[in-house]
């Protein structure tokens, strides 16, 4: 009998370590050829919700202590097998009540073929071809090293006399998720600043070199004011929750990629932490289960702020869905989107250094920082509130100004 208890103890142990196996998502950044192969499907997950006893899906539970259930890994692995496909990731969309599977289309098979077949499977709900997103900014040429406070340097903090209306709101308990590269949560003025962080992204063999850009939103958002050192955030008590769904092109290098399903994790745990505002300084092409979410989102009445590439970039996604918070650096005659400061901002990189930055990336979460702002004074305030206070016509390209902002409709119209 105790040798029978011993075997089930090893199985079960085997069990539990294919199941840690399945979610690894180290292969998501592998290769950018593997990536034009590689298929995002979902199907119904009747594990997710079930009222069971411990049920690990049931409930908020840090990344690591809930993951795939037996039943959807068996129907992962049997689509596999079904439709000759190699397994490469899997994760619970718990916000739609699905398991989403990443899988490789062998070279045998059109990539097309495939698809067909998986929109044939009555297991599936969705399938769709991986997409990749890239964060929106230019490094500016480093002039020198600084050593000394830098406010009188933050154009865009000046611009809208930040300073000025930190005296009345400041962001406090509004939650903003930035889902990016990673966040330098070492950085003398975001030490503390950032309550809570996740890794949904293959994990870099040096985060100092990998997380500029996410480093840089972050700074722009919540940078500690009056201490002495570096810069101030737009809303610098506002709970930043840090999801790392992007990673660089190349080492140290501020450009960035992302995926349809590192980004579709990303916004599924920004739901479920009941974020407030969400921040995508990123762009690219139509992505049905990226949009799915963002709808979820937009439904719960999460204020959703990303980025507008400029004339010269490719994609536009997701700004351009209804209900997103469109954010421009320039007026390039969208009419659609706010245009607030993002060229030469002063803001933190790893090391322990600040860095200029140009691009919508950074205009991006000057317009999420107002909103906390805004929303730290009108709790139930919409995305429609936000955009129609920030902007005096929504039907023009507004520049983002401070006392606009915050003035009372009645003195607005004067």
């Amino acid at each position: 009998m105790k040798l029978v208890r011993l075997n089930l103890f090893i199985c079960l142990l085997g069990l539990l370590s294919a199941c840690a196996c399945a979610s690894d998502l180290s292969r998501l950044g592998d290769s950018k050829t593997a990536e034009e192969r590689r298929l995002l499907v979902t199907f119904t997950d009747r594990s997710i919700d079930r009222a069971l006893p411990a049920n690990a899906l049931d409930g908020y539970r840090l990344r690591g202590q809930y993951g795939n259930s037996g039943w959807s890994e068996h129907i992962a692995q049997d689509l596999a097998e079904r439709h000759h496909l190699q397994f490469v990731a899997q994760w619970p969309v718990t916000t739609l009540g699905v398991s989403c599977v990443v899988y490789e289309v062998p070279d045998s098979l059109p990539v097309q073929q495939a698809i067909a077949e998986l929109q044939q499977d009555s297991d599936v709900s969705s399938v769709q071809q991986m997409h990749g997103f890239q964060v929106l900014g230019k490094q500016a040429a480093p002039t020198q090293t600084y050593s000394d406070p830098y406010l009188h340097l933050q154009t865009g903090f000046n611009a809208l006399r930040i300073a000025d209306l930190h005296r009345t709101t400041t962001g406090q308990g509004v939650r903003i998720a930035v889902i990016d590269t990673g966040v330098d949560t070492e950085h003398p003025d975001l030490q503390g600043r950032i309550k809570y962080s996740e890794n949904t992204a293959p994990e870099p063999s040096d985060h100092n070199l990998a997380d500029i850009h996410g480093t840089a939103v972050a700074g722009v958002l919540s940078a500690h004011p009056n201490n002495g050192i570096g810069i101030a955030g737009i809303a610098p008590e506002a709970e930043i929750l840090a999801f790392r769904a992007c990673w660089p092109e190349k080492p140290n290098s501020l450009a960035a990629h992302c995926n349809s399903f590192t980004l579709a994790l990303a916004l599924n745990q920004a739901i479920r932490m009941n974020s407030h505002i969400i921040n995508l300084s990123l762009s690219g092409p139509e992505d049905p289960l990226v949009h799915q979410l963002i709808e979820k989102a937009l439904a719960k009445g999460i204020i959703v702020v990303a980025a507008v590439p400029s004339q010269n970039q490719a994609g536009g996604f997701p700004a351009n869905i209804p209900g997103v918070i469109a954010v421009g650096q320039t007026n390039d005659g969208n009419n659609q989107q706010i245009v607030a400061p993002g060229k030469d901002i002063l803001t933190t990189v790893p090391h322990q250094a600040y860095d200029f930055m140009s691009g919508s990336s950074f205009a991006t979460p000057h317009v999420a920082g107002m909103a906390a702002l805004l929303l730290q004074l009108h709790p139930d305030w919409k995305a429609a509130d936000i955009k129609r206070r920030l902007g005096s016509d929504a039907s023009t390209a507004n520049l983002l100004d401070s006392s606009t902002a915050l003035a009372s409709p009645t003195e607005r119209s004067r």
